[in-house]
């Protein structure tokens, strides 16, 4: 914690001076850029750096780190994998092994390898992302230390892990936290569902954590609970998740629940995440083909069934798609999605 704070110290510091020691960038062909990064062996300067000097030295560190980006000898794209390079390298390592002062000299580096983005050509980028690369390390680290913090927090209180959890917005402790909690003590993990059972309704930012406890417990009216009251993208991957875990009768019977009781929106994710696996199913066809006149839940409806082949699903939809009613243009849909994408496959 103290290397962080002083990094941070260190970055509002050097942030004041990052424009007057800017320097002009040098716009590359991206082919050209990357044989100019090839055609120097970049690795043995990175092995000196990081075995000859102590990274704990930063200003030593910093000092090699300087020499590269001035080395004549090496044209610029070279200079930058090197660097790119050795602040990846950089992952493996605890923070305490990598002095303050280095991570803000790779975090403030000014790239000067600039190619064309390769989706907007007018766009320049830098080929090799230093800064990037540091903020992913540093991102990486703050993540294993809430990890860390959370197993505290998990042997004293497993109740005090979600109050955390809720109060902090940090998505790198929030991702240690749930990292943490995926390899907890099955008591635990149930402890910390229990106290999450109690606020989902009126936190659902609680969603991602629940539904980590969740495809652990596999616990039933957990699942429900979380289709009722979950929201946001961990929604959709714990549903998935879920689909790999569950027998799947227990898939169905969820199914079937989120569709007639959970928010439209959770009910369309979870036949978008469940129905590949039930599309044999009789009555969750069945089910699917009473909503397509579902203001709500037609549309996903019709998308699951255009994924069904099978010929007594089509002859219900061609039944169905006669007349010009919702419920009829919205079977008429996923038969149109049906023959277009087998169209498509015989087509390939």
């Amino acid at each position: 914690m103290k290397n962080y704070l002083v990094f941070i110290a260190l970055i509002c510091f050097a942030g004041s001076a990052i424009a007057a020691r800017q320097t002009s960038s040098t716009p590359w062909d991206r082919s050209s850029a990357m044989a100019a990064a090839r055609s120097v062996n970049i690795d043995i300067e990175i092995y000196e750096i990081s075995n000859v000097s102590s990274l704990s030295d930063g200003e030593a560190t910093v000092k090699r780190l300087k020499q590269i980006e001035t080395r004549s000898d090496w044209p610029m794209p070279a200079r930058e994998a090197a660097l790119y390079k050795f602040t990846r390298s950089l992952r493996e390592l605890p923070r305490a092994a990598v002095a303050a002062e280095v991570m803000v000299h790779l975090h403030n580096y000014q790239p000067q390898t600039l190619v064309p983005h390769e989706d907007h050509g007018n766009t320049l980028v830098p080929l090799f992302n230093i800064r990037g690369a540091a903020a992913g390390i540093e991102n990486g680290w703050q993540r294993m230390e809430s990890a860390a913090d959370a197993v505290v927090l998990l042997e004293a209180n497993p109740d005090e892990l979600v109050s955390e959890y809720l109060k902090t917005t940090n998505s790198n402790r929030r991702a240690g936290y749930l990292d943490s909690l995926g390899q907890a003590n099955m008591a635990d993990v149930e402890d910390v569902q229990a106290a999450i059972l109690e606020k989902l309704d009126q936190a659902p930012e609680l969603t991602p954590m629940m539904g980590v406890t969740a495809v652990r417990t596999l616990d039933m009216f957990a699942i429900e609970q979380l289709l009722i009251n979950g929201h946001g993208a961990g929604l959709s991957s714990t549903l998935k998740q879920l689909d790999q875990q569950l027998q799947r009768s227990e898939t169905a019977a969820l199914l079937i629940f989120a569709v007639q009781q959970a928010p439209a929106q959770n009910a369309s994710l979870a036949i978008a995440a469940w129905w590949p696996r039930l599309k044999h199913e009789a009555v969750i066809r069945d089910l699917l083909v009473e909503k397509l006149a579902d203001p709500a839940l037609g549309g996903a409806a019709a998308l699951a069934l255009a994924q069904s082949p099978d010929i007594q699903t089509i002859k219900i939809l061609q039944d169905t798609a006669n007349g010009e009613t919702l419920e009829a243009r919205r079977a008429q849909m996923a038969l149109d999605i049906n023959r277009d994408r087998l169209v498509g496959e015989f087509q390939q």
